[in-house]
């Protein structure tokens, strides 16, 4: 019988960071979907050479399992598997319930931006940890595919209600930070009401970056009339 992949990550997140990627963090957002595989961000490590190490300990742990890299998805181990790491970041965990695709360096990151990750993230009960939507959003662009376009689509829809709820309190070192990781003309429009003039500029200054690339709600905004469909 195949091994639970949770009991795996279960065993794996009591030693170390790991965070949960792809259709499972986008349910743990709240959006309804299935997922067919685990996406995690295993915590970098200083090589690519222990981290691989980690993982093959793993493997030992739990018979049945076995790591495999790209390109095809063939059986890797020692050296081998090192290597395909350093060059792909990431390696595939067969024998489990489902395929577990671990990550040294997820899609649009580097290994160093772990920990800026870690810091925003929400820590689940299972000692997983939950990747802020700006993060999730990070390793979804450009991919393509259409679930990955539904799923940011959600993502920015989780943003928006955090922004709306905390913008109005934040100082304006939080607004700047807040701002810099995603903006668009909903969340512009809360940030003009800020009682701090920074932010207030800092609101302008985007909207008036949308509207020159054409965005008519950023234009709307910026003279003064009704944002269309609202």
């Amino acid at each position: 019988m195949a091994v639970p992949v949770q009991r795996f990550l279960d065993r794996l997140a009591e030693r170390h960071r790991v965070a949960i990627l792809g259709g499972l963090a986008v349910i743990a957002h709240g959006l309804s979907r299935h997922t067919q595989d685990a996406d995690v961000w295993l915590e970098p490590m200083d090589s690519a050479a222990i981290w691989a190490g980690v993982l093959e300990d793993m493997c030992r742990e739990f018979p049945g399992t076995s790591l495999h890299r790209l390109p095809g998805w063939v059986r890797a181990a020692g050296l081998a598997l090192a290597e395909a790491v350093e060059e792909t970041g990431m390696v595939r965990v067969k024998g489990l319930s489902q395929p577990l695709d671990v990550f040294r360096r997820p899609n649009e990151f580097e290994a160093a931006e772990f920990e800026d990750m870690a810091a925003r993230a929400h820590r689940n009960a299972d000692g997983t940890l939950l990747p802020h939507p700006t993060d999730l959003i990070q390793s979804k662009i450009d991919t393509g595919r259409d679930k990955d376009r539904i799923d940011i689509f959600h993502l920015e829809s989780v943003i928006r209600a955090e922004y709306r709820a905390r913008l109005p309190q934040a100082t304006a070192a939080e607004a700047r930070d807040m701002l810099e990781r995603y903006s668009d003309w909903e969340v512009l429009s809360v940030a003009l009401d800020h009682s701090e003039p920074e932010v207030r500029e800092l609101a302008l200054s985007h909207l008036r970056e949308f509207a020159a690339e054409g965005d008519p709600f950023s234009q709307a905004i910026l003279a003064g009339r009704p944002v269309p469909g609202t």
